[in-house]
This record gives structure tokens, sequence and C-alpha cells, in this order.
């Protein structure tokens, strides 16, 4: 509805994790138990949970670690768990990217840190979140304000980056870095809509919240520019035909209504009409009134034999 530089390439820092919960999940399912390990010469970079090799745990909660916590380390654990090498595993992130139609993407880690040739666009990202949307396993773990593991011994819990949790955004996904500077996938589905917004390069301020201001400037302003627009009423004349025989007034069997910007205008343009039905569009959106039959007979019978006994007295004179 709103977009800015849509396409774009922008870093999509932590953003990045949705295409590696993916992935996890195509692999393996929430039960089944995983070990962690990671490549040669590792070294923990931005946010980690200090996940050790050798740590046994659910692919649920890995994915708790890569969703709720962000978690670098444990992206790239889950790399290494679907396969056994780092590298095979951008490769799958990028072909998954071609598959889902994201033109603009390129992937070079699993975690979303700044990176020479890692990046997308807002356009592919908003599919990226699409296919995340159809996932109810994902959702399910990105819904949660917080998690408890006990990786270092002891139960600790580890919460939600996402601090609009408890306003009904119930993700998708937060994200820092230097290139994307705060970005942030809210999904809010309050007031009976389903509104997904996708925020980058917010500043980074003191409290580092901003992608959170931004992104609830942008559902208010979305609720309060779109709605459902009704362009015809139920039983509305639309359209009147007159013959030599009758005249009949055509009218709406239902409602037309139409979701869309509330302050733009709706033109409706008649498209075509037989003796079937009456087509409409208005903003490349389509209606068709249905002729009844006994409007049908009223405007299109034609009496042959009165026309023929017509012409024969005519030709008398």
């Amino acid at each position: 509805m709103f977009s800015n530089n849509a396409d774009e390439p922008i870093a999509p820092a932590s953003l990045t994790k949705l295409m590696t919960a993916l992935l996890l999940l195509d692999s393996y399912n929430l039960g089944d138990f995983i070990e962690i390990n990671f490549p040669d010469n590792y070294v923990y970079e931005g946010k980690v949970a200090y996940l050790e090799s050798g740590q046994q745990m659910t692919i649920e909660s890995l994915l708790e670690f890569i969703l709720i916590y962000s978690a670098n380390d444990a992206c790239i654990a889950a790399s290494i768990i679907v396969s056994d090498n780092y590298e095979d595993f951008i490769v799958l992130m990028n072909n998954k990217a071609r598959e889902l139609g994201m033109s603009n993407t390129n992937f070079n880690n699993p975690d979303g840190l700044d990176s020479i040739n890692h990046y997308s666009s807002l356009n592919d990202l908003l599919i990226l979140s699409k296919e995340v949307l159809d996932n109810i396993e994902l959702l399910t773990i990105i819904m949660k304000p917080s998690f408890i593991s006990d990786i270092g011994g002891v139960d600790k819990v580890y919460l939600n980056t996402n601090k609009l949790i408890d306003k009904n955004y119930l993700g998708l996904k937060t994200g820092w870095t230097n290139k994307a500077g705060l970005t942030f996938i809210g999904l809010n589905q309050s007031n009976n809509r389903e509104i997904l917004t996708i925020v980058n390069k917010s500043t980074v301020n003191d409290n580092k919240d901003n992608h959170f201001s931004d992104t609830e400037i942008l559902y208010r302003l979305s609720i309060d520019t779109f709605a459902n627009n009704v362009l015809l009423d139920n039983n509305e004349d639309v359209y009147l035909i007159r013959n030599s025989i009758k005249t009949s007034n055509i009218k709406t069997n239902e409602s037309w209504i139409v979701f869309g910007n509330k302050y733009k205008k709706n033109d409706i343009k008649l498209i075509e009409i037989n003796t079937n039905r009456i087509q409409f569009l208005s903003n490349n959106e389509s209606h068709n009134i249905k002729i009844s039959n006994t409007t049908d007979k009223k405007i299109w019978k034609f009496n042959f034999t009165n026309f023929l006994s017509l012409n024969a007295n005519q030709n008398k004179q």
C-alpha cells in the first residue's frame, strides 16, 4: 500500500535469519534432536548465545535462538546441521531466494552480519515474509515473548528482540547493523486487519527503538488511510435498457466492496454487457452483475411473427 525505494539494494541484517529458519525447517522437524557444531576457527561475533559444540537440543530450541533471541551463532550452527558445510548452506539460501522470486537478493551468510554481496530489497523481504506467514510452525515460535533454555547448565530466560510484541505486533523479525540501521518486519493482526510493515535504515538512537516507532507510524497511517469502500450498494440501479418492447432497470444483486485508499476517487467504468451479465471495472478490480432470466426475456425477446405481419401489411399499401 505504501512503499519507498522498494527495489533498492539494502543490507537485510538479521532479517536474513528468516531464510535460515525456513531452510532449517525444510530439512528437519521441530522435535528432532541435533548436536551443535561450528566451522573450524569460528569466532563469536555480534549478538550470540554462546552455544558450544557438542551441545544437544531440539530443532525447535535452535529456532528459538535464531528467531526470538536472534543469536548469530545459532544460525552458523544451523548451516552446519543442514549442509555439513557453511558454503553449501549459502548456496541453498540463494537457490531458495531464486525459487521464491527474490530477484534482488544475494546472501553471503546465514546470520545477517554486514558483508560484501550480502543484500536484499524491501520487495524481496516482502516475498520472504509471505513465505514465513504460510508456515504455522515458524509463526508459533516467532510469536513467543520469551523462551527458557538450560544450555549453560541452569535455566535462563531469553527475551524476544521484538519490543512491540505486547502491542499485538506478533513478529516477524528485528535486525540491526551499521549498514542496515535499525530494521524490523512487523505483523499486526488487530482491528480486523492483517498489516505487514517492513522498516529499514531507521536511525540508531540511544534506546535503539526507532524501528519500532517508525513501524507504529506506518501502521497508524495504514489504518487511517485504507478501508473497505462500498462502490455499489445492494439493489442499486446501475443500468437502464430500453427497446421497442420494454424498459428495464438492472439492479445490483449484492454490494460491491473494494479495499483501498479511502481518499482516492473510485471511477467505475462499464466494460461489457451481454444477455447474462454486466461487467464493471474500478482501480483494476472487476465486478460482475448477473442479469436474471426474466429480465433477459424482457429485454432481448424479439417477436418475429409480429415483424413478418408488420412487413406484410406495409407491402400491401
